[in-house]
């Protein structure tokens, strides 16, 4: 009988990977290779961007050739998306003990997010069919944040690893993923602390930030090692904050930048970007308003402008190429420096309108109507988890676990928006890692809910 069940099980998973695989395959079909503006940076593996897609693509090239390696990584996109949808559906499916309806709303779901993608939101196509970082980071996203509940709900030591190594792997793909490390240290932290002393909590959770911090170091220094024989880090993260903190300056704040060269960049930067209304003087009144200006503006600023200023003054130093990276790495972490104090006013008022901006793509798209619905959507969302919770005291059951998923949905969405508010502007490829896991979650409570006053009344 067990193994009969076993061999179904089996067979209710193939079929499930081949829809899912049809599913992300079509895209590719229907739209081809969408080569994004970033697409370039990686294929090129320029210092400034972390190691993890552009070894993916790396690998892929030297396997099959330039041309028919952009093909391959991106079937091999839609192969892992198909294991991830996959994975969370039975995984949730088991925990939360859902039926074929239960089990079907997560997979629908999860498609969900990429048929958004591509008839929704501006882009018009898939990010599994696309040369960029999420066609990687949103599917390994899933396969950590499995790790994450096995963790918290099971203490288990497997997912405590799995969670370990997917974070490495998260981080060396994109810097953003710094909030599966956050993530990670308050479950173990949490978790731990319902068994163990709060001192012996703290240690595990540090200990394992250390790890992944460790092994992330790692990789990125390995990778530079191998490709341009220096042990040292990627560079361009300091640039990643200049290009707030610029939006936010005026031409009075040069007085904080200590050295002359430097300073006189900066005013050339302030100039330019004056003429083309790049800073947050010129943009409207209300948080929305800001918002739309900033995300127009940054790339503008860090490209069109800073890169320009930099370069044009390397040449006329006469910098040789091999050393302009190290260079406009040393000038741009210096000015981040010096203008990273007197910013903190502007950078507060700018991270309260990204916040309100990044819980709103998360869940839905910033409209005027939209925005409103959002605020009922995380209303609803929390009641549906207080009502499960007076069930469950007043007649029992099993039903707070479907709650603590939903709360660590809910921190997942705060570290990830709060985390984003303060580098760079929450635009819709950064917050959808969560999106389809606020409607999972919702859509257990809600169908546990269902179920239970089913069985009462039956």
């Amino acid at each position: 009988m067990k193994q009969e069940q076993k061999r179904r099980e089996r067979i209710v998973v193939v079929i499930l990977f081949l829809v899912s695989l049809a599913f992300y395959l079509f895209w590719y079909l229907f739209d081809g290779i969408i080569m994004t503006e970033d697409a370039p940076s990686y294929i090129q593996m320029q210092s400034d961007r972390e190691p993890g897609y552009c070894l993916y693509l790396w690998l892929l090239r030297g396997i099959f050739g330039a041309e028919v390696g952009l093909h391959v990584a991106v079937i091999g996109q839609c192969v892992i998306a198909a294991v991830a949808a996959c994975a969370i559906t039975r995984v949730l499916a088991q925990m939360f003990s859902l039926n074929w309806f239960g089990s079907a709303g997560i997979l629908i779901i999860q498609y969900g997010i990429t048929l958004l993608n591509r008839f929704v939101a501006q882009r018009r196509c898939s990010y599994f069919n696309s040369i960029e970082t999420e066609g990687l980071a949103y599917s390994l996203w899933v396969f950590y944040f499995l790790c994450i509940l096995g963790v918290w709900f099971r203490r288990d030591k497997k997912s405590l690893a799995g969670a370990i190594a997917w974070s490495v792997i998260l981080i060396s793909i994109r810097k953003q993923m710094l909030i599966t490390l956050v993530i990670l240290f308050l479950v173990v932290l949490v978790s731990y602390c319902r068994k163990e002393s709060i001192k012996k909590a703290v240690v595990s959770g540090l200990l394992t930030c250390v790890i992944v911090l460790a092994g992330t170091r790692l990789v990125d220094c390995g990778y530079n090692w191998m490709v341009r024989g220096e042990f040292a880090p990627h560079t361009g993260d300091s640039s990643f904050i200049l290009g707030t903190e610029l939006y936010l300056a005026d031409k009075e704040m040069a007085s904080y930048i200590q050295d002359a060269d430097n300073r006189a960049l900066f005013l050339e930067i302030m100039q330019r970007a004056d003429e083309k209304e790049y800073n947050i003087a010129y943009a409207g009144k209300g948080w929305q308003a800001i918002e739309d200006h900033y995300s127009n503006a940054y790339d503008r600023i860090k490209f069109d402008i800073v890169m320009v200023v930099i370069r044009d003054q390397q040449e006329a130093r006469g910098v040789a190429e091999s050393d302009r990276e190290a260079d406009y790495n040393r000038i741009a972490g210096s000015m981040m420096r010096n203008l990273l104090m007197p910013s903190v006013p502007e950078l507060i008022r700018l991270f309260a309108c990204n916040v309100i901006h990044g819980l709103i793509t998360t869940v839905l798209k910033v409209h005027r109507l939209l925005n409103w619905i959002a605020l009922f959507l995380y209303l609803f969302y929390g009641i549906t988890a207080f009502y499960l919770v007076m069930l469950a005291r007043r007649y029992g059951g099993g039903l707070t676990k479907a709650v603590e998923f939903a709360l660590i949905v809910l921190l997942a969405i705060v570290v990830n928006v709060c985390f984003t508010s303060l580098t760079i502007y929450c635009q819709m490829r950064y917050m959808l890692y969560n999106t389809g896991l606020f409607y999972q979650a919702w859509w257990i409570m809600l169908f546990q809910m269902y179920q239970y006053w089913n069985s009462r009344k039956g």
